[in-house]
Formats: structure tokens, sequence, C-alpha cells
């Protein structure tokens, strides 16, 4: 376990970051009995802080699985329940989703897809409720959400227990290597992974650094916490943006794209932009709805939306661990587990997952 060196504190692996990414990897390199520091700048706009934790297994205009998602939701509902049972603390809710079809044309494209798309979906015809739509909608059983704030909670608690957090900022130009060791602070580690999502890549509030080259289209994306009356509670609801319900009537809305702002701050177009979104499907006079609080963080988004994870080709104690975007709550344990079972020398480095810059 953890160490106090002459100068500090030593360990194997120092994270920066405890997002989903830098959270998951940290316990699965503590469930290898490996000495671990997460240090951690507690930034209340951080994307992992601000986001829905949705899992939709069907997305987008081509209503599509996830990369992978058979394998990683799997171990995803594993990983939860367990950690869940483990902390006595509720976190990962199985909601099912339904998905409105906006136009005649969404609902032939649905029609079209082969069984792939029946595993995860089936056809609901006409939906019913205060809506504007009238070409019916499939619901997803599988859909669910994490409760981020909490999941991170319970994570930060295992990590003090283990006395392995901080809260503190981290700069790479704090950063000492020698004797192929990290020297930070008062911290040595054998390996630094940096797991700080969006603000880990260039241009992000004007943040750059070791990973500067790694080709990103990150986005803004601005959530609306609302009270709304009247509408099945059971259910979250896709069209046009989405909606989430929360219970007692609170609600998490969202969410716009915003490629040239990346920043974490609120924005009235942003708001504005989610609920004209809502109001083309949700008969607003019907359902009276109230804004609550209006969040806003960066979505870290790399290589086709997908996971990269290794280390930096100029120093090989210095890894990396991002991109998880929208689908952070899918796919974050699976891939922090195969992160952490290389790191440990279990296996090789998945090659479609790997960083390469």
């Amino acid at each position: 376990m953890m160490q106090e060196s002459v100068k500090g504190m030593s360990v194997e692996f120092l994270i920066i970051g405890q997002g989903l990414a830098g959270s998951t990897l940290a316990l699965e390199l503590l469930r290898r009995e490996k000495s671990v520091l997460v240090v951690d700048r507690q930034d209340a706009g951080s994307s992992s802080r601000v986001a829905a934790g949705l899992i939709t297994p069907l997305t987008g205009k081509g209503l599509n699985p996830a990369w992978r998602q058979g394998e990683y939701l799997y171990k995803a509902v594993a990983y939860y329940h367990a950690l869940e049972k483990e902390s006595v603390r509720k976190f990962y809710h199985k909601t099912p989703v339904i998905r409105l079809f906006a136009t005649e044309k969404e609902r032939e494209k649905w029609l079209h897809k082969g069984p792939e798309h029946d595993r995860w979906a089936y056809d609901l015809g006409r939906v019913e409720g205060p809506f504007k739509t009238g070409f019916g909608g499939i619901e997803m059983p599988d859909g669910a959400w994490l409760d981020t704030l909490a999941f991170l909670h319970v994570v930060k608690d295992r990590l003090l227990d283990a006395d392995a957090w901080r809260e503190g900022d981290f700069s790479e130009d704090e950063v000492v290597f020698k004797n192929s060791r990290v020297q930070w602070q008062d911290v040595t580690a054998d390996k630094i992974i940096l797991c700080q999502g969006a603000y880990g890549l260039e241009g992000v509030e004007k943040v750059g650094g070791w990973f500067r080259d790694v080709p990103h289209r990150s986005a803004k994306g601005e959530v609306l916490s609302m009270w709304v009356d009247g509408l099945d509670e059971s259910r979250r609801y896709h069209c046009n943006g989405w909606l989430a319900p929360r219970g007692g009537g609170m609600w998490k809305a969202g969410a716009n794209y915003d490629w040239l702002n990346l920043d974490s701050k609120p924005t009235e177009a942003g708001k504005t932009q989610v609920i004209e979104k809502l109001k083309t499907w949700l008969d607003d006079e019907s359902v009276p709805m109230e804004i609550i609080e209006h969040e806003a963080g960066v979505r870290p988004i790399i290589r086709n939306s997908r996971p990269v994870i290794g280390f930096h080709p100029e120093m090989p104690n210095v890894g990396f661990f991002n991109g998880l975007g929208s689908k952070g709550s899918l796919m974050a344990p699976a891939v922090a587990e195969h992160f952490a079972a290389y790191l440990c020398g279990e296996c090789g480095l998945d090659e479609e997952l790997e960083l390469k810059i």
C-alpha cells in the first residue's frame, strides 16, 4: 500500500482527476492492491459532475447502439450494482427510454432496422401523453441513468478511507522526472495518469499540455434542472433533446452542442436552445414547466466518440485516460478495468482503445 518517502508520499500511480475515468481507474487499481493517489480540483463545472449520466441503448439520428454496447453495458450494470451493494448507496437507476419519432421518415428508418436493433428496443406504435408528435416511437427497456454526483461521492469516500485522495490544482510545470519516476509536489510516483476530461485537451479553457496533439472535437453542453407537472416519471423521453425524471416532479433536460465556446459557463442562448427543443415535441401548454437550475460542462469527444487510453510516446510514465464523452456512464467501468489490467501487466493494450499521437 501507500508509503511515506523521505520527501513525502510515494505511490505506484498518481491519478489526476476524479471524474468517471479517474474514479473507475482508481478503484480498479486499489482492487489489485496497488498504491494510488487521486488529485482532484473539485471543479463544479467538470463534465462528470454536470452530466446527466444517461445510458441510452439506441442514439442519434441513425438509432444505433454504442460501440461495444453489448459487452460494455453488461459490465457497467454489474459494476455499479456491486459498488451499490458494498457502499449501501443507490446511484444506478434503470429507467426505460421512450424515443418519439418526429417525422414519418424517422419511423420508416426504424422499420428498416435489423435484429441487432430489436435487441435494444421495441415498437410502441402510438405513444400516449402530452406530445405534439404523432408518428409513434420505440421503447428501450435497458435505459438507465447514473447519479454521477452520488457515484463520485461514494468513490471519494473509498479513496479517503484508503488515504488515496487529495484536493489540489495540478500543473504540468510542477512535475519533475527523476530516476524513471515522477515527482509532483511532495508526491513521487511510478506513473502519472491524466484523467482530466476536456480540461486535458488543447483549446478547452485555453489549456494545452502534454497531450495537446490528441485530435478532439469537444463540445459544451448545457443542462437544465426543471420542475415539470403531469408527465409520467417512470420513463425518460427523447425526441429533439431529452427529458429525464429525477423524482418528485423534478427532471433534467438537455442538451445542446456548442463547438466553439469550450467552457463551463451557462448561457441564456444555451438555456433557450434547450427549452425550444423541448417545445417542438412536448405540449408545454398542458405540461407546466419551471427552470430550477442551469449548468454547463464540456464533453471530451475524441476519435469517433470512443475512449482513449495509453501513454505519451516521449514520456513512457505519463498516461492518459480520456474521451468518454456523453457515453461515459456506459463505457467507463469496462475501459477502466482493461486499463488497470494493462497497467498491472495482466494483458496487452487494446489496439482499438490505444492512444496514438
